[in-house]
């Protein structure tokens, strides 16, 4: 089911979002297609450990490649998601401390791709059970908590960011639609974080690792629709606030593409309260959009 909406959730982006550039296009499909090629892994696996090996008890001790296999499809899943959100932290975030904020979660992105793979590797050539325990002690239980602490400073950080471009702001609607998107932000970091962090309680008890098994098998697919949730969303809040915020002079806004970067208000010499033509990157885990605010006059004398 949750694969059926992830695939439902990818014709919906392509449907209404062609303008998006191609690297985004291209993360969208390679979500999809690593999604389907877990969903046929887990098929595979389900069909030779309770139909070709029923009845055979020490079919039990042997790992199928393709079961390891779909786990690793997840890890990649996990990946390419957790790098776009931090690349949109990166370009809401100040130059003067955008690694700083961006560098450690890149860190904890690449250690949970490293434990995790190595884990799956692992288990993809020795293909004996024996060998599990050792793998969850030193692969597994590495690679989920490290998901879990990215997934948290993410969600800190874009609520950090958000919070401080809306408090910046004059225009109350801009607010509350920033606040908006904390909120979103939240509620995606609890339905990730809770599956991950029951994931590694599990994952630490080796006497319930089949249900660690069973939750590695959604965490995936929770990141897909994560993503394709965020920027599916874009066009509600686009019409939302289509005629939510006006310009002093014209009382238009655009709302452009997700690639845009932050601009800042800026004061003139006379103390002019003045904007430069520029895009804000307005982004959580559940919605990404850009807010393009027009120039403002500098003519002396005007408010």
């Amino acid at each position: 089911m949750v694969y059926g909406i992830t695939t439902l959730q990818t014709y919906v982006y392509y449907m209404h979002y062609s303008e998006d550039s191609l690297i985004l296009k291209l993360l969208v499909a390679a979500v999809w297609v690593l999604d389907t090629v877990h969903v046929s892994f887990m098929i595979h696996a389900l069909y030779y450990y309770l139909i070709a090996t029923y009845g055979v008890p020490t079919s039990l001790e042997y790992i199928i490649w393709t079961l390891p296999g779909s786990d690793l499809m997840n890890v990649f899943i996990v990946f390419g998601v957790q790098c776009f959100f931090a690349h949109q932290i990166y370009c809401l975030c100040r130059p003067q401390v955008r690694w700083w904020v961006t560098a450690p979660i890149m860190v904890l992105v690449l250690a949970q791709l490293g434990f995790g793979a190595e884990s799956d590797i692992m288990e993809i050539i020795h293909h004996d059970a024996s060998i599990v325990p050792q793998i969850l002690y030193y692969g597994v239980t590495p690679a989920v908590a490290t998901i879990a602490l990215a997934e948290i400073m993410i969600t800190v950080s874009l609520c950090v960011l958000l919070y401080d471009r809306g408090s910046s702001s004059p225009i109350a609607r801009t607010k509350r639609l920033l606040n908006t998107l904390i909120i979103y932000a939240i509620n995606r970091c609890l339905l990730t974080s809770v599956v991950v962090i029951v994931d590694l309680v599990t994952a630490v008890d080796i006497n319930v690792d089949i249900w660690s098994m069973g939750l590695s098998f959604i965490v995936g697919k929770l990141y897909a629709n994560s993503l394709l949730a965020s920027l599916n969303s874009r066009e509600h809040l686009r019409s939302k606030s289509a005629d939510s915020v006006s310009d002093p002079r014209n009382g238009t806004v655009h709302f452009a593409n997700l690639t845009k970067f932050v601009g800042e208000a800026e004061s003139s010499a006379d103390g002019t309260r003045s904007s430069d033509v520029s895009e804000v990157i307005a982004n959580n885990a559940s919605t990404a959009f850009a807010l393009e605010k027009t120039a403002a006059s500098r003519t002396e004398g005007e408010v």
